[in-house]
């Protein structure tokens, strides 16, 4: 902490000079890279899951109405004081914007194209609050869009999991049986077909899935091997979801090829049980994010 009194410049001054730095300090959370990229991924599942409403409002008013649940649910009550520290305002916008659009769905009054218009203030106002929150520098660091998609691979398990009709965190207890065995074994789950009970749950993996993919493309780099490896996994993955493969063939894809290849690639200093962790979880600390 700046102790004013030992210098001898004037505080006006001294303030001018180190504006931007005290502006955070003082009167703002310097976020770390971790905390960033857990919320980067909370704001794709913000754009994931009101697009899937928008996607279902017409065809199935039920899925829909259970997707713009969910994006209500994405952000927590700490989520919005740490946006407030940057910018109350928007703090209040997204959160009063969130709670009317999943409450137009509970009426059902309001058409598909309005309905398109709330996705689109959405997504403008999660863009204000992105920049307000986040460093433009720790945005397009390529450490920070890999722990992203780590997490998004995270949230896919995650939903995947609860398609089948697995408890809420069921899949890391799934997750960490398979590591007590000497390897894990898909010749008896090879080809099988899992029934989907949780419609919701399942298209909200298929569409983190594609989104992780996505956000990969942005960094990948097209020369390297291991890149092009971890390109192959994250394809994998989504074959696997879309054929609606045992959990356990997707588990084994991440544990033996994304997490390494991200530690590889990256070095984000993963270890598996983080890979799985909702939301980003608590990710080994990396200087390189900040």
């Amino acid at each position: 902490m700046i102790k004013l009194m030992y210098y001898s410049i004037p505080v006006l001054a001294l303030l001018i000079m180190i504006g931007p730095t005290v502006n955070r300090s003082v009167y703002g959370h310097t976020f770390s890279g971790d905390e960033s990229a857990s919320f980067l991924t909370k704001i794709e599942m913000i754009k994931i899951e009101s697009k899937l409403a928008l996607d279902q409002v017409s065809s199935d008013p039920e899925l829909a109405k259970e997707h713009a649940k969910n994006v209500v649910n994405q952000l927590t009550t700490n989520d919005t004081e740490e946006i407030s520290e940057r910018n109350s305002r928007l703090a209040t916008e997204l959160n009063n914007e969130l709670n009317n659009f999943s409450n137009a769905f509970e009426s059902g009054t309001l058409s598909q194209t309005e309905i398109s218009d709330k996705v689109t203030s959405i997504n403008d106002i999660i863009a204000d609050v992105v920049n307000s929150r986040i460093d433009q520098e720790q945005q397009e660091n390529a450490t920070m869009k890999a722990l992203v998609v780590n997490d998004l691979v995270g949230e896919t398990l995650e939903h995947y999991g609860m398609a089948l009709g697995m408890e809420e965190g069921e899949n890391e207890s799934e997750h960490n049986e398979n590591m007590t065995s000497t390897e894990h074994s898909t010749d008896s789950s090879s080809n099988e077909t899992s029934s989907i009970v949780d419609e919701a749950n399942y298209q909200t993996a298929q569409a983190t899935i594609t989104q992780a993919i996505q956000n990969f493309d942005e960094i990948k780099e097209d020369s390297d091997t291991n890149s092009t490896e971890l390109a192959d996994s994250l394809n994998a993955v989504k074959e696997k979801i879309d054929s609606k493969a045992a959990f356990d063939e997707i588990d084994t894809i991440v544990d033996d090829k994304i997490t390494s290849l991200l530690n590889s690639v990256y070095d984000l200093n993963l270890s598996e049980e983080e890979e799985h962790a909702e939301g980003g979880g608590e990710h080994a600390e990396n200087e390189d994010n900040s």
